[in-house]
């Protein structure tokens, strides 16, 4: 225990005193005996005292005596009440001192610091005798000095505590400070304001961490709403807690329809399955990767590339989960249409085989069908110089060679249209043109009932083309029609191959049918590449043909308003006027 606070040693001085009071008292009392009133000699009032002046004399030191012993213990009480008091107080001050906030004690009248603990001192950079005496005036600008007086003043009158949550304060070593704040008013005996106590909080780290835990807040909420991704949080039970502006404006549900619901409520069938399975995993593992069948309000279903994570509780615990799906609903569409792509490219190049393996055998056939066109007419002349021939075998002969000739047309005019051509162009008479195609077509019509006309009206003009490529389109739109009426199951069926000037000079060309039409999911796409409505088709044949068409400065269209048909056609610019 320290050395001042132990109890101080008994002191005797008082009643040795007391003692020689009594003692004065009763000497003083043998000498007025003797000389004043000359009751005896000293000898004899000090050596044979009657009994009455024995006991008064005794008495009188008693008294004196036990006063003295009376003033002894008033004192040490009073002195060990002082000692406690002080004591006391040293204790109060040391926890005052020794409280982390600032506590300050002003008089009720002029408001003047009268105590202030180390905590505000050093808060304000200033020592409490600087303090003492003075008001917020000498400390404080005006305006923060007529706050805090405006606030004591209050709290004086009111006779209520009160609490004041964020207060700015200027310090002479920490610059700015916020203070949370109360004051409570000391009251006197007779119930009147004497003090008014405050204790202020400093805030200011408290404030600025709850200022930058905010900007945090803000900056995750607007990364989390501005995320191009649906981006759900869930808990243990797969229920929704929380989601992104994005999901919501994604996939239609309401933000609200979502929160509160099992995020696998709004999978496909077979999806709910692979999330109520795989859903112990994450738990476990704390990660996962998944592609679900996301159901939108429309019903429309989106291919979603799903990220799960665990978001550990302070225990470590997996509580809440994280749940990010991407829509990849586009990039599977798009693989699926490049594998397409892919198959129908195999079948272009499957097709262009076929077509150098059909130029060769149109070459390899040329030279037979040249020798049996000069063996029929042989025949034919051998059978004239005959002395009876049958009536019959001169006609033979004469068809014989007249479908050898036919034949060889045909293969001439396979292979000129197998032909690698290049880009030159000519003046071409559009007319005779199609008479060849027609030709080359014949073979297909025979089975079908189908008739093939030619109608003309373009003047004998011509246009600047490539032979060959003209030609393949007016095949492939001719084969077009012919497919779509045999594919119809009809009977019987027209197709009509028209020709007219322009009156802008230029030569129309259109392939017009009685077939069942265009199919109402192929409008306005006819003519993009692998579109088609042919179960083995490929659907590059319009887009080629349109290439071709415009690469001649010339117009391919399909007119989608014709009834009962379909009408196919494209114009040229007319180059001079045939003879």
């Amino acid at each position: 225990m320290d050395k001042n606070n132990r109890t101080p040693p008994v002191s005797y001085k008082i009643l040795w005193t007391g003692l020689l009071v009594g003692l004065g008292f009763y000497l003083a009392d043998i000498l007025v005996d003797v000389f004043v009133f000359r009751s005896g000699t000293l000898r004899e009032e000090i050596l044979n005292p009657t009994n009455h002046e024995t006991w008064m004399r005794t008495t009188v030191v008693l008294v004196a005596v036990t006063f003295s012993i009376y003033v002894q213990v008033l004192l040490r009480r009073e002195h060990e009440t002082g000692e406690r008091a002080r004591t006391a107080e040293r204790f109060l001050n040391s926890v005052i001192d020794n409280i982390p906030h600032m506590i300050f004690i002003k008089d009720a009248k002029e408001l003047r610091f009268i105590r202030i603990n180390h905590t505000g001192e050093q808060l304000l950079g200033l020592t409490s005798p600087e303090l003492t005496g003075k008001n917020d005036y000498d400390f404080f600008p005006a305006a923060q000095a007529a706050f805090f007086t405006r606030k004591d003043r209050d709290v004086l009158e009111s006779g209520n505590e009160a609490d004041i949550p964020e207060e700015q304060i200027n310090t002479a070593t920490h610059g700015k400070r916020w203070l949370h704040t109360s004051k409570v008013p000391i009251l006197d005996d007779k119930g009147q304001p004497a003090y008014l106590l405050g204790i202020s909080e400093d805030i200011t780290e408290a404030r600025q961490a709850e200022a930058e835990l905010k900007k945090t807040e803000i900056r995750f909420q607007t990364l989390f709403n501005s995320a191009a991704d649906c981006i759900f949080v869930i808990d243990q039970e797969a229920v929704i807690l929380e989601t992104n502006h994005y999901a919501s404006e994604h996939t239609g549900h309401e933000k609200q329809a979502l929160i509160g619901n099992r995020i696998n409520a709004f999978f496909t069938e077979a999806s709910q399955e692979t999330c109520d399975s795989q859903f112990p995993v994450l738990k476990k593992q704390g990660y996962n990767r998944l592609e679900f069948e996301f159901v939108c309000k429309d019903g429309c279903i989106l291919q979603m590339d799903c990220t799960a994570s665990a978001v550990p509780d302070e225990e470590g615990n997996f509580t809440t989960f994280l749940i990010v799906l991407r829509d990849v609903t586009e990039n599977k569409q798009a693989e699926k249409e490049i594998h397409r792509q892919q198959r129908e490219l195999a079948h272009v190049m499957r097709l262009n085989t076929m077509g150098e393996m059909a130029s060769g055998i149109a070459h390899e056939l040329n030279q037979p069908l040249t020798a049996l066109t000069s063996y029929c007419g042989t025949a034919a002349r051998l059978a004239k110089d005959l002395p009876s021939p049958p009536p019959q075998l001169g006609e033979v002969l004469e068809r014989a060679t007249e479908q050898a000739h036919r034949a060889g047309r045909i293969i001439w005019h396979l292979r000129d249209f197998l032909s690698k051509e290049d880009d030159h162009k000519e003046p071409v008479d559009i007319d005779p043109l199609v008479e060849s195609v027609i030709d080359l077509i014949k073979p297909d019509l025979k089975n079908g009932h189908i008739r093939l006309e030619h109608h003309s009206n373009n003047r004998g003009c011509k246009v600047m083309s490539n032979r060959v490529q003209i030609e393949q389109v007016l095949v492939n739109l001719v084969m077009n029609s012919l497919e779509a009426i045999k594919d119809s199951g009809q009977s019987s069926g027209k197709i009509v191959i028209q020709t007219r000037l322009l009156p802008d000079d230029g030569i129309e060309t259109t392939v017009t049918d009685d077939g069942p039409g265009i199919a109402v999911d192929m409008a306005g796409k006819l003519f993009n590449p692998f579109q088609t409505s042919k179960p083995s088709g490929m659907g590059m044949g319009l887009s080629i043909s349109r290439s071709i068409i415009e690469g001649h400065d010339g117009k391919l269209w399909a007119n989608e308003q014709v009834r009962n048909g379909a009408s196919f056609g494209f114009s040229l610019p007319a180059c001079v006027k045939s003879e």
